[in-house]
């Protein structure tokens, strides 16, 4: 997707229905035009410093990240992500609310140093609401429930000490912290509190529902490091050539206008930007899906990047063949068929590797978009 506009060298994208949202948080402020202005410009600006400080930490260990901004607040995306160690990676995930705490602290400092008109005044209330998204939502956003950037920080700091060994007990974490937000919500009858704790919680215990009690040594599949055979996908998985069988008949774009009129698609019902919020977000076995259906349809090279990095993530080899042997391998870019090769040399996957020499000798891949 083509950004709205650039901060610090990263490119942000605009969904209309991040400002619907903020206006909604803000509907105690619709009898003052004004009050209810300066609420939406502050989350604004609070949003896209919390994405700006995870890009920056990408930044820092070499991966280009691109920002979005949208119904569900900010996503701070990278397709180089594989390459971080699981201690990167949980610096990567305070540095958002780490950069909104440090802004926090300075505008309060200033406010005490310097007068910022009356109590209760305009910019009084301005310092109060930029202090509370901030400092308020940043300590909300560590609590340890997923996708929240607390969650990815427990797991990146547990898998860093312990391996993969205890994924259904973070998770389990995050399915109490829920419980406990959501009776906090209720006894102070904070309705939005309330409901969020509810969707966390349902995403969290979705996910241990589909994590296995033990988890094979061979589906470690830690990118980019070397691994076991991965073993074989589960017996209830969805392979691509039957996804396609299925929408064999379903549209598809013909030329670069459509291409570029589904690669725009915006709001949460694109299943190609819910697949890779997901990914983005350390939940890979549940982006799957999206991700090979918004493939299905349109072969866009962006999403094709983004399913196999989550069909290596959870190591489902055998439906990365079949991507491979499909018609629609052909809309994989040539960074995408290097990721490929690099994680099947290091796997030893000869099948692999002799599928995408065939491909590369039958055309020349399609490069991505410019970011």
């Amino acid at each position: 997707m083509r950004p709205h506009f650039h901060v610090a060298g990263f490119p942000v994208r605009l969904h209309p229905l991040f400002f619907v949202v903020a206006l909604m948080t803000g509907w105690t402020l619709i009898s003052e035009p004004s009050r209810l202005a300066l609420w939406v410009g502050i989350v604004f600006v609070s949003v896209l410093l919390h994405e700006l400080g995870h890009a920056l930490a990408f930044r820092r260990y070499g991966c280009r990240a691109r920002i979005e901004l949208h119904g569900m607040g900010g996503t701070t995306q990278t397709h180089d992500a594989a390459h971080l160690t699981h201690t990167q990676s949980a610096f990567v995930s305070f540095a958002g609310p780490g950069i909104g705490f440090l802004a926090g602290g300075l505008i309060w400092g200033l406010s005490q140093l310097v007068p910022l008109g009356e109590p209760g005044g305009l910019a009084d209330q301005g310092v109060r609401q930029f202090l509370w998204v901030n400092i308020g939502w940043g300590l909300f956003n560590l609590l340890p429930m997923q996708p929240l950037d607390g969650g990815h920080l427990l797991a990146d700091l547990v898998r860093a000490r312990s391996g993969y060994r205890h994924e259904r007990a973070v998770l389990g974490v995050g399915i109490a912290t829920a419980v406990v937000v959501l009776g906090l919500a209720i006894g102070s009858k904070q309705l939005w509190m309330g409901m969020l704790a509810m969707v966390l919680g349902v995403m969290n215990l979705e996910q241990l529902r589909r994590t296995p009690k033990q988890r094979p040594a061979e589906r470690r599949f830690v990118l980019p490091r070397a691994v076991r055979k991965p073993q074989a996908a589960p017996a209830d998985a969805i392979s691509i050539e039957q996804l396609m069988d299925e929408l064999r008949g379903a549209p598809r774009p013909t030329g670069a206008a459509d291409a570029d009129a589904d690669d725009d698609l915006e709001g949460p019902h694109d299943p190609a930007l819910v697949g890779e919020m997901l990914l983005d977000n350390g939940l890979p076995e549940l982006a799957v899906g999206s991700l090979q259906s918004a493939f299905t349809q349109a072969p866009l090279p962006r999403t094709g990047h983004a399913l196999v990095l989550a069909l290596l993530h959870t190591g489902r080899l055998q439906e990365l063949a079949s991507l491979l042997d499909s018609s629609h391998a052909r809309q994989l870019s040539e960074d995408t068929l290097a990721l490929i090769s690099e994680h099947a040399g290091a796997a030893r996957e000869a099948t692999l590797t002799e599928r995408i020499t065939a491909l590369r000798h039958g055309r020349t891949p399609v490069t991505d978009e410019p970011r």
